[in-house]
């Protein structure tokens, strides 16, 4: 089983108050957490390779990435790293439509829990 002691997950949005209360959240539950306020620095962190457990993203992001495009480049680059969506703006249908296997929660979320999802997601990972 994974080990989540520190467990790192990137956050991805674009709103810097709810960025903080998400990741406020998520150290809250134990997690190291990682912040992005956009989707192009998001992509720029991991692929200097800032090691992250999960990324949990907005879809909805300033300039030509957004969410999906960062769920599109883990799931190429990280393979095995599961990616969350979150949106406002998007209903759960329509990310289903467009990302069948990449998990998604409709704002305003319960970020409580988002972090036990994520836990959830992270004990079912393989040790490496």
């Amino acid at each position: 089983m994974f080990r989540l002691a520190m467990a790192a997950i990137l956050v991805v949005e674009d709103e810097m108050l709810i960025r903080l209360h998400v990741a406020d959240t998520l150290r809250d539950f134990g997690f190291d957490v990682v912040e992005a306020g956009d989707g192009r620095s998001a992509i720029e962190q991991l692929r200097r390779g800032k090691p992250v457990d999960a990324v949990f993203t907005d879809v909805s992001l300033p300039g030509e990435t957004d969410g999906f495009a960062i769920a599109r480049w883990v799931r190429k680059n990280l393979p095995g790293v599961p990616v969350i969506l979150t949106s406002g703006e998007v209903t759960d249908a329509h990310a289903q439509k467009v990302s069948r296997d990449v998990p998604f929660f409709a704002k305003p979320c319960d970020y409580a829990q988002v972090a036990a999802f994520i836990r959830g997601l992270l004990e079912k990972k393989p040790a490496v």
